[in-house]
């Protein structure tokens, strides 16, 4: 499966005192990624959470940091989006250098789903997952340049 991808530019403020963006930044680009993904494929994600009163509380994370971001540097961040269970996903997601494709970073997401009432598991809402069916059509026009990368 292709990546549905975002771009952005990595700021000073992204970054540490070396120039080198600071490691938890790479997991709030990822989450980046995620809201553009529903917002490309028709849905915001707080739209659907609101509807449906569910909550995607994130229940496991794993990066892996292959080359520094630095500061000025423009990356693309990809996500691959699988429905594990009927109340899981699991985000793939790569972070590469948008000149050279350099790996710079890669790692997975778990999101579990709640009840907003309850904080208990609850099923994904079908909409999501119809949505999510989405995603190969949606990475693979955007692979053809028929779709925009959005930037953050």
């Amino acid at each position: 499966m292709a990546h549905f991808q975002i771009r952005k530019k990595v700021h000073w403020s992204d970054t540490d005192a070396a120039g080198v963006a600071w490691f938890p930044n790479f997991l709030g680009w990822f989450e980046d990624a995620e809201e553009e993904l529903f917002a490309s494929l028709g849905q915001p994600r707080q739209a659907l959470l609101d509807r449906h009163r569910f909550g995607m509380p994130r229940v496991e994370v794993n990066a892996r940091f292959r080359a520094p971001a630095r500061a000025g540097q423009l990356v693309r961040i990809g996500i691959e989006t699988t429905v594990e269970n009927p109340r899981r996903l699991r985000h793939q997601f790569e972070i590469r250098d948008d000149n050279s494709g350099q790996l710079l970073a890669e790692g997975y997401v778990r999101v579990g789903s709640v009840s907003m009432d309850t904080f208990t598991p609850r099923d994904l809402p079908h909409d999501v997952i119809q949505l999510l069916s989405g995603l190969p059509d949606l990475a693979e026009r955007q692979a053809r340049g028929e779709v925009e990368l959005p930037w953050t």
